[in-house]
């Protein structure tokens, strides 16, 4: 309710579709810059016709400007914590509340985990504060760089936001990552949960992972998805990343090495 087409920002939807230009870009729309044909008849991310066209939630979500979404999709801010300990109960560092399109969520989440934590493309011989096990200050958590943008991505591209009451929440811990993501439970059983580690899909919102993952969309984003994540995070740290759903909410944590 309220989006309009001046809610998307035209660059970066154009920056998106120049990609596919002179293959899968209809010259018509690109020679005449048509923003509300690109999104309702290229992308299906709209819906209307003539000069009442308005996009659809994936539509805002993938290319709005980023106030627009703030102030129309509520729900789909990310918030951030930093846990001065192991667990919730510790004292907060920082409380950070993420909002805009997923584009400008994924960028901001990235750089708050890095501010508190180490990243790397590959574990090191030793890693900076291991000779200083007696320190009085915790040294930075480090995890590989491939499983902190997987699992940030998986987190915004898989989001319920059907359900009101779950944020997207990411909590830093001395020793750990924690994702906390809205997930409907119903129909997401013992069974699911255990076939997504082979990269069996479970998605909820297809489009969205679909163009928030192309290269188009200009993320950089690693391939190999959840089992990848798995599979890298345990050779990285020698500890296994945990996955719970329950009262529909889905987790993830990963361990510091």
């Amino acid at each position: 309710m309220g989006a309009a087409l001046a809610d998307i920002d035209e660059a970066q939807l154009w920056s998106f579709a120049r990609e596919f230009e002179g293959d899968a870009l209809n010259d018509k729309v690109a020679s005449n810059y048509l923003t509300g044909d690109l999104l309702e008849r290229e992308l299906m991310l709209a819906v209307g016709s003539g000069s009442e066209i308005t996009p659809t939630v994936a539509g805002l979500l993938l290319f709005g400007r980023n106030e627009r979404v703030a102030a129309l999709l509520p729900r789909s801010a990310a918030t951030m914590v930093r846990f001065a300990g192991d667990t919730m109960q510790a004292p907060e560092v920082e409380h950070l509340q993420l909002t805009g399109n997923l584009s400008t969520l994924y960028d901001h989440a990235l750089k708050f985990i890095a501010r508190y934590c180490d990243l790397w493309n590959e574990r090191p011989r030793s890693f900076p504060g291991d000779a200083a096990s007696d320190a009085p200050v915790v040294a930075r958590g480090n995890y590989h760089r491939g499983v902190v943008e997987e699992a940030v991505a998986n987190a915004l591209a898989h989001r319920d936001l059907a359900l009101r009451d779950h944020a997207t929440r990411i909590h830093v811990f001395d020793h750990s990552l924690e994702i906390l993501n809205a997930r409907r439970t119903a129909g997401f059983g013992p069974v699911p949960q255990r076939a997504i580690r082979y990269g069996v899909p479970q998605r909820l919102n297809p489009q969205i992972a679909a163009i928030f993952s192309s290269p188009a969309y200009d993320l950089k984003l690693r391939r190999g998805g959840l089992p990848a994540l798995l599979r890298t995070s345990r050779l990285f740290s020698n500890r296994r990343a945990e996955i719970h759903a329950f009262n529909d909410e889905f987790r993830l944590r990963i361990y510091s090495a």
